[in-house]
């Protein structure tokens, strides 16, 4: 398959390829689209973004964060939902990160602050916003690694938390086997509360995280800690 058009050494595409290869998707979601289940679109296009929204799109993924005028007057008079996601640049450079020494979690609050605030002035709803720390996209494995771990600073910004980790290159400095990675990092986010993983092998995360909801949820295994 092909590589995603975010990752580091992507080649940027045209708005009108972009949907070109979008439009054979999007043209049938009226025929498979059912009740309780949602359908993103990743783009940083306006143009495609409107499209999308007009052929039944749920979500609007901005990994510029919906930082362009185009963008935010193509989405504000819809009620999809938002995902703005934190990054330095796209498609992502890794030699351009955030600044060494710095607090990661710290860097990506601010900006997450001052982007919902920016939004509001602008007629978006808080209540349509999602948050996306944007892991590996312009932070060191290291930073992404510290963001994970300070995630749950994150929920003070009052929106929706959404990770994109799954398989991702930072995984190597912790594991050798990025799927193994993936499932431990994505049993800490949910113990976190984190409303939105992002992953590659659904099955396999819906098996885990099932057993671990109905593991903390039974009433012998919380009376048997209690007693030991």
């Amino acid at each position: 398959r092909p590589w995603p058009l975010t990752r580091p050494s992507a080649t940027p595409i045209t708005p009108e390829e972009e949907w070109r290869r979008l439009q054979p998707v999007l043209g049938s979601l009226a025929q498979v689209k059912k009740p309780g289940i949602l359908f993103s679109l990743d783009t940083r296009n306006a143009d495609t973004a409107r499209k999308g929204l007009g052929a039944g799109i749920d979500w609007i993924n901005d990994v510029g964060g919906f930082s362009s005028a185009d963008m935010i007057a193509v989405v504000k008079n819809s009620d999809c939902k938002l995902v703005m996601m934190h990054s330095l640049g796209v498609p992502a450079d890794k030699a351009v990160t955030l600044p060494e020494g710095a607090d990661p979690v710290e860097v990506v609050n601010r900006w997450a602050k001052e982007r919902i605030a920016g939004l509001e002035r602008q007629g978006i709803a808080k209540s349509r916003l999602i948050f996306d720390p944007g892991i590996g996209f312009g932070k060191t494995a290291a930073q992404s690694l510290a963001l994970l771990s300070g995630i749950g600073a994150f929920h003070a910004l009052g929106v929706p938390i959404f990770v994109g980790h799954s398989r991702k290159s930072f995984l190597a400095a912790v594991a050798a086997d990025r799927d193994s990675a993936t499932l431990a990092v994505s049993l800490y986010l949910a113990a976190q509360g984190v409303d939105y993983l992002r992953v590659h092998d659904i099955a396999r995360h819906a098996h885990m995280l099932n057993v671990w909801n109905d593991l903390a949820h039974d009433d012998r295994i919380s009376a048997h800690s209690h007693t030991a």
